[in-house]
């Protein structure tokens, strides 16, 4: 039997993202990508940092410079966001991304 949902009625809810999960901190959100599966993580990690609105920012977390995925990001969506390094290895890297 199938059940409808009236996604139309739901309850609002405030938060500080919007998402209603209630979490008002002001933190960049970090991403650990090994967290993701190989064979899904740049495609994920691409399609998540093309679809933050402007201003928002997270910090990507990975085991090595992850330069490929720079390039497929570069391809995809050039001039669509600012990188900044804030730890460069030797056994962890984490980047800073922030959507133009």
């Amino acid at each position: 039997m199938a059940t409808q949902l009236n996604l139309a009625k739901a309850p609002a809810r405030h938060g500080g993202c919007g998402c209603g999960c209630g979490d008002a901190s002001d933190a960049t959100p970090e991403l650990l990508a090994s967290s993701l599966p190989k064979v899904v993580r740049h495609g994920a990690i691409i399609g998540g940092l093309t679809s933050m609105k402007p201003g928002q920012k997270v910090v990507l977390v990975v085991d090595h410079d992850p330069l490929p995925l720079l390039t497929q990001l570069n391809r995809v969506a050039p001039d669509a966001l600012d990188l900044a390094y804030l730890e460069r290895g030797p056994e962890l890297f984490r980047l800073e991304f922030t959507r133009r």
